[in-house]
């Protein structure tokens, strides 16, 4: 039986990189292992992939290597117009795919990195089934904290909600989602703010994942009395650690506990004042963005990892400190609603910022008090990303997805 054969875009793809660049590469390495696949991806990312492709898919993969004129590609030396710059990308690359779908007789197209649903796709206009993502965008904050948030993010967070509810009168969502055969939304929140009548094709899949070298990080044995808690985040207001340090206030001198944050951002500042109105100085310590290895060691040698965040659709940082076998403390939404369950985590139901204050210092407690629950919460944590969030998992997923497809054509066909 011959091979599908399948056209990527794949803005983003670059192996040894987190984020977007790993999931365009992850997701090709396992479309490859079943498929032929052609990939459009930017030029510089040619170097890493040639010298890294595995030999054995070698022969199932071509990529093709496109960049807008020079003129255009000095937009994306901002990372304010990267948006703009991936927009010109994506209606670029429409000749250059219609020559592979001509050239090689195609039967899917896939639209793959920089998966939001608010970044137009223009593959859909091409004579191919069309599948359309992972994407997601639609995750917002809780409307009971746009009260605490920065006057910008006030107005962003309420942005996104009115989109969210004018999706069905966009164009650009519009066009992919007609002529989508399937469309991959990668949480809930997303699958909801499509029109309802193209649930039918719609399927929930996130599209992170953990790679094998993050499971020789494992959690240390804690040799002294003080508990350590640990936060990886951008330092930015969505991510919500000022109410982290302020449910720290709740917790009782006689425990012994030290918090350690990684990060860099705007609300470096806010942060600092959190901290010191609260009196608490010697227990807080903010340490800048670091290389991700030495990130995985900090984790590695923690007990508690709090994700307060109040918006992700799938997070590396969280993910992680899975992989490494700690305990979370989270919100029960969005992303982190799909990516940690109750053996894993203490999931913080939505409240309100102060209530939440509260119930986030209970949890901490919880977890300080109680040595074997951390261990237990912290190895289920680790069972449940080997089990449910590998790349291996993804590739069966799309395998079987195929397959289906190909048997409702077939039965259409028949009829």
């Amino acid at each position: 039986m011959p091979k599908r054969k399948i056209l990527v875009s794949a803005y983003a793809c670059e192996p040894i990189k987190g984020s977007e660049p790993a999931v365009g590469w992850n997701w090709i390495l396992q479309l490859a292992k079943h498929n032929e696949l052609h990939v459009i991806t930017r030029c510089n990312n040619q170097e890493s992939i040639e010298a890294n492709l595995p030999n054995e898919l070698k022969h199932n993969i071509t990529f093709h290597y496109y960049d807008t004129p020079l003129l255009f590609q000095r937009i994306k030396k901002k990372d304010k117009r990267l948006y703009l710059y991936n927009f010109l990308w994506q209606i670029g690359i429409v000749p250059f795919a219609r020559k592979i779908i001509k050239q090689h007789q195609i039967d899917y197209t896939m639209h793959l990195t920089f998966g939001s649903i608010w970044m137009p796709t223009f593959l859909p206009i091409l004579k191919t089934a069309f599948i359309w993502g992972p994407i997601g965008g639609c995750e917002c904050i809780p409307k009971q904290f746009l009260k605490v948030m920065p006057l910008s993010q006030k107005i962003v967070q309420c942005m996104r909600y009115f989109l969210n509810a004018t999706v069905i009168l966009n164009p650009f969502i519009l066009l992919p989602a007609c002529r989508a055969d399937v469309i991959l939304a990668r949480t809930y929140d997303t699958m909801n703010a499509i029109p309802r009548c193209f649930h039918k094709k719609t399927k929930v899949i996130l599209e992170t994942a953990m790679d094998n070298s993050v499971f020789e990080y494992k959690k240390e044995k804690n040799p002294t009395d003080t508990v350590r808690l640990i936060i990886s985040a951008r330092l930015i207001a969505i991510k919500n650690i000022s109410m982290a340090i302020k449910a720290l206030k709740y917790i009782s001198q006689d425990r012994k506990w030290h918090l350690t944050i990684i990060g860099s951002g705007p609300e470096k500042d806010r942060i600092i004042r959190e901290t010191h109105n609260d009196k608490l100085d010697e227990k807080v310590t903010i340490i800048p963005f670091m290389p991700r290895y030495e990130a995985l060691k900090k984790i590695e040698e923690s007990d508690i990892f709090i994700f307060p965040s109040l918006k992700e659709g799938g997070s590396w940082a969280l993910m992680e400190a899975m992989t490494i076998g700690l305990p979370v403390i989270c919100l029960d939404w969005a992303g982190m609603k799909m990516i940690t369950d109750d053996k894993s985590a203490i999931r913080l139901s939505i409240t309100n910022p102060e209530q939440m204050e509260r119930d986030m210092a209970v949890a901490i407690c919880k977890l300080i008090d109680n040595p074997e629950l951390r261990g237990q919460m912290g190895y289920a944590g680790r069972e449940r990303i080997k089990a449910v969030f590998n790349w291996e998992s993804k590739g069966i997923f799309m395998e079987n997805l195929f397959k289906k497809l190909e048997v409702t054509k077939g039965n259409e066909s028949y009829q």
